[in-house]
């Protein structure tokens, strides 16, 4: 059973041109075996019969001449016809005439006759036997003895070879094998032919199949034929232009849907920047003008109580300082737009040790004197700031590495990675509680795309890619 289906798997694996061509040349080779079987067959079957007649016919010809020569005792004539009817008939190995006592009259032998034969005549002559075969040295002998009853008394023998028939038999088997074979050389050529045309189409369809899937678009086979492959190729053809007008429609999709995605993340980051702007001008500039006044209030208190109560007013005016500058940096960092991701990125790391005991290690590579375009800069600072948060907060990290690399392509690539507790990555669907949904959205705004990995225990490693970066020197 296993043999079976190892067998059937390598039939099925094989091209499908070889199939049609194996089909065919397995074909011929069951058609050229049975037909020279069945000709082999009965060429021997006849050759047996031929020759079995032909003993008998030599024989009964011979004995109708045999009394013409023996009633006038002409041994040399009959001896001499002998020969002569054993020379015009090729398969002919010997002819005998005995007399009624066994002993040998005439012979085809010359001058010395072969003892066992002669045993062997006297014995079955005198029993007259009819034909039967002997096995000899030189092969097969079809032997016939027959009476001599017209006005004299002895038998014939007639000993008739088969090699010649046989020969002439594989003569006419051979050239029904090399008929065969060239029939079915021919039959291969017609083959090779027959499958090149139906695999040909088939073979371009697959090409088309793979370039669609590749996303290129139109590809149309050329129609070879009417036939059913060529109503295929039509079919494949009008299925391709659909996915064209599919395509297409889901790149608009796509490019509005981008659009939209834009302009909510430029109005959010405007509307943070606004935010922290009037945070800083305006309530940060009251909160200084108050903390001013007390100042003065406190100079001209004369109660120490008062001066107590003006100092603990002051000391939480400048907490709250602390907090609307610390909410206006985390909101949008000026130093991001003045110079650029790794100073916001450094900025960041430092207030994270303030309030945190973890390891954060980075690596820049490429970024020296120049900078990604703006949008690109808030992405990549946006998403490593919900990803060391992410560490943090879910994955209690204690070290985290970060990897931004500005490659000669002109790709930028950031790798962070964090030895938190990790998790199960099947878990993405709930992707609000992570953050990956907004790192995913800012990534494929700029045309990038990102591999999260992670394994309950084994900490969690974020890919993100954008291969196509524009940009220029410091200043964006």
């Amino acid at each position: 059973m296993f043999i079976l289906r190892k067998i059937h798997q390598c039939l099925i694996s094989v091209s499908l041109q070889t199939k049609i061509i194996g089909m065919v040349i397995g074909l011929s080779l069951s058609m050229g075996s049975a037909l020279s079987f069945q000709v082999s067959r009965y060429l021997n079957e006849h050759a047996n019969a031929f020759i079995k007649e032909e003993s008998r016919s030599v024989a009964a010809e011979i004995v109708n001449k045999v009394p013409d020569y023996t009633l006038i005792n002409d041994l040399y004539g009959l001896t001499g016809y002998l020969l002569n009817t054993k020379d015009n008939r090729r398969d002919i190995r010997y002819i005998a005439v005995l007399d009624n006592t066994g002993n040998i009259l005439a012979h085809t032998f010359g001058s010395q006759f072969p003892t066992e034969l002669y045993k062997h005549l006297r014995q079955v002559a005198r029993h007259h036997q009819k034909t039967q075969t002997i096995q000899t040295d030189e092969g097969m002998i079809w032997e016939t003895i027959s009476p001599v009853t017209q006005s004299w008394n002895g038998s014939v023998a007639v000993g008739v070879v088969d090699s010649f028939v046989r020969l002439d038999n594989k003569k006419m088997i051979e050239a029904l094998f090399m008929t065969t074979s060239l029939v079915g050389a021919i039959g291969i050529f017609f083959a090779v032919g027959l499958s090149w045309v139906i695999v040909r189409p088939i073979k371009e369809l697959l090409r088309a199949t793979n370039a669609i899937r590749q996303g290129e678009f139109p590809v149309m086979p050329e129609l070879q034929s009417p036939d059913e492959v060529g109503e295929l190729t039509q079919a494949f053809n009008e299925m391709s232009a659909g996915f064209q007008l599919a395509e297409e429609a889901r790149k608009e999709k796509e490019n509005i849907r981008r659009e939209f995605l834009q302009k909510i993340i430029t109005s959010q980051e405007n509307e943070r920047k606004r935010i922290a702007r009037e945070l800083h001008d305006q309530t940060g500039q009251s909160l200084t003008s108050i903390g001013i006044g007390l100042k003065l209030l406190e100079r001209n208190a004369t109660s120490e109580k008062t001066k107590q109560d003006i100092r603990q007013l002051k000391i939480n005016i400048e907490n709250e300082l602390e907090a609307i500058h610390n909410m206006a940096l985390e909101l949008r960092p000026s130093v991001l737009d003045d110079m650029g991701l790794i100073a916001a990125l450094n900025l960041f790391i430092q207030k994270i040790h303030t309030i945190k005991d973890v390891d954060i290690q980075q690596t820049i590579i490429g970024f020296a004197g120049r900078r990604p375009s703006a949008v690109i800069e808030t992405c990549l600072y946006r998403i490593l700031q919900e990803s060391i948060r992410n560490a943090i907060k879910h994955g209690r990290a204690c070290h985290i590495s970060i990897l931004i690399e500005w490659a000669a392509d002109n790709t930028l690539r950031m790798v962070i990675d964090d030895d938190g507790d990790g998790f199960d990555p099947g878990i993405l669907q709930n992707t609000e509680r992570l953050g990956v949904r907004g790192i995913q959205e800012r990534v494929e705004l700029v045309n990038g795309v990102f591999r999260l990995e992670s394994e309950p225990g084994q900490g969690t490693m974020l890919v993100v890619t954008i291969p196509t970066v524009s940009g220029g020197k410091n200043g964006g």
